[in-house]
């Protein structure tokens, strides 16, 4: 039964990434090379579609009777439609953040899904939120859609990270025997698989590469963001709220300690730079794909960490908070010197002046003669100067040497 749900929902991601990405070309829904991207060729933003079409066609076929699936379908339509809007025209963030909160209230009003303690952080109980539940599970489930959402930034790592959390949850749905849960989650790993196959580009396609777009990163954030909200709550709960921060550890770490970064810098939390961590990584000197393979190592690791040490090691949540804690301020303090040595050594260039193209009658005269004139010049896709040195003659000195040579005997 498991593998049906696999392979259906396999089968309709493929089918239709392949039918959407011709009509990305015909509509525009595209991501074109800018100075902040790294790809060379305009390309469809069609991956978080394909995966949430996909979703809705394999729960239609199979009836999988998951817990308040309306409400969870209407949200993630919100989230999409918003998504395809800012994929296709960049709509504010403040917008965005407006319909997230909005997919906040619809999940903990209409779901009843809200993180309602934060598990037994000073060996005194659990920490009840009481009153905050909603305020503080919105609060969760925003931050965790935008911490996705940030990390899109180099092909396959939000794919890699969703299938490394969609996948814990997975064997944690398996381990206790919750096959709903279990498989839901068996769907979304074989549609995110699927997208990954294309966006990476793994059997050599040439010409069917694709993005998430905002669409799909929002999309997984919420997913993922939702299921970990779930399974970390009330009497039956799989694992504690403090294990989720190990769980989510790269894309929150990440998010954060740049809006931090950028406030201590006096701007907007909200403004996009090259600080993240597949930024800095290669500053390095490591490739993207080196990048991407020490991102996704390094969050398996933290969740497997965080798995091991709640479930078979019993660590108190109070330490694992603590530990999770200085990871956070290790990767702040980390990240913060491999940017400012990157800056001392594009500093060390020492600046060279504009491109100036100097008169034939103003030249400096050079030992060479009085016929040269220098000229800086500045190329266009090139930020060093070459000098080049242009030879004039003067043209009353070259009517006299004709003279001079006409007048030579024989």
């Amino acid at each position: 039964m498991h593998i049906s749900f696999f392979l259906t929902a396999f089968a309709a991601t493929f089918f239709l990434v392949v039918i959407l990405n011709p009509l990305a070309c015909k509509t525009g829904l595209m991501d074109h090379p800018g100075h902040r991207k790294h790809h060379a060729d305009p390309t469809p933003l069609t991956g978080g579609l394909a995966v949430y079409l996909a979703i809705l066609v394999t729960l239609f076929i199979h009836d999988i009777n998951l817990p308040n699936k309306s409400a969870y379908i209407f949200s993630a339509t919100i989230l999409v439609c918003i998504g395809l809007v800012d994929d296709y025209k960049p709509v504010s963030f403040k917008v965005r953040i407006l319909a997230q909160i909005a997919v906040g209230l619809l999940m903990t009003q209409i779901a009843d899904i809200k993180i309602v303690d934060l598990g037994d952080l000073w060996n005194f109980g659990n920490f009840e939120l009481g009153s905050f539940a909603t305020a503080f599970t919105i609060f969760a489930l925003v931050g965790g859609i935008n911490a996705f959402n940030m990390a899109d930034g180099i092909d396959g790592l939000v794919g890699g990270l969703t299938l490394i959390a969609i996948g814990t949850v997975a064997v944690l749905a398996w381990v206790y025997e919750d096959w709903i849960l279990f498989n839901y989650c068996i769907i979304f790993i074989a549609a995110v698989i699927v997208f990954l196959i294309f966006n990476l580009r793994i059997f050599g396609q040439a010409s069917t590469k694709i993005f998430l777009g905002d669409t799909g990163s929002t999309l997984f954030g919420f997913i993922v963001s939702l299921l970990l909200i779930y399974i970390s709550q009330g009497e039956d709960r799989l694992i504690t709220p403090v294990t989720v921060l190990w769980v989510l550890a790269i894309p929150l770490i990440d998010s954060v300690s740049t809006m931090v970064r950028r406030i201590a810098n006096g701007r907007s939390p909200f403004f996009p730079d090259r600080e993240h961590f597949h930024h800095i990584l290669p500053l390095t000197g490591l490739t993207n794909k080196q990048t991407l393979l020490v991102i996704l190592v390094s969050s398996l690791v933290l969740t497997i960490i965080g798995i091991t040490a709640s479930l078979v090691f019993h660590v108190p949540d109070g330490i694992l908070l603590a530990l999770f804690l200085c990871v956070f301020t290790g990767h702040y303090v980390a990240m913060g010197k491999i940017n400012e040595r990157a800056k001392r050594e594009r500093r060390k260039v020492a600046p060279l002046p504009a491109a100036v193209i100097t008169d034939r009658r103003q030249a400096e005269r050079r030992v060479s003669g009085h016929n040269t004139v220098v000229i800086n010049e500045r190329r266009r896709h090139d930020r060093r100067v070459h000098i080049v040195a242009i030879t004039f003659e003067d043209r009353r000195i070259g009517e006299r040497r004709d003279e001079e040579r006409l007048a030579a005997p024989g």
